[in-house]
C-alpha cells in the first residue's frame, strides 16, 4: 500500500512516464505515413519499402513502447513503495 504522502509524487511520475511513452508513438504514427509514399518507389523483398516499414515498423514500435512502459512503471512503483510482489 502506498503511503499518503507518496501519492502525489507517484501519480506525477506515472503521468509523465505515460506521456513520455505515448508521445513518440503518436508522432511516429503521424510521420511514417507521410514518408511512406516516397519510399514506395523502392522495393525490398518484392514489397514497396514504405508499405513494409509502415506495417512492420508500427508493430515493432508498439511492442518496444509497451515493454519499456511496463519496465519503467515497475521502477516507479518500486521507488514509491507501490509495487506488488508476486
Amino acid at each position: 500500500m502506498i503511503e499518503t504522502k507518496e501519492r502525489k509524487p507517484y501519480w506525477r511520475h506515472t503521468k509523465w512516464q505515460l506521456l513520455a511513452s505515448f508521445l513518440p508513438f503518436v508522432i511516429t504514427m503521424i510521420v511514417i505515413p507521410i514518408y511512406a509514399e516516397p519510399l514506395n518507389h523502392n522495393k525490398f523483398l518484392g514489397f514497396p519499402l514504405g508499405y513494409l516499414l509502415a506495417c512492420h515498423g508500427v508493430i515493432l514500435l508498439s511492442i518496444i513502447t509497451v515493454v519499456s512502459f511496463v519496465n519503467r512503471q515497475d521502477a516507479i512503483d518500486r521507488w514509491h513503495g507501490a509495487h506488488e510482489d508476486m
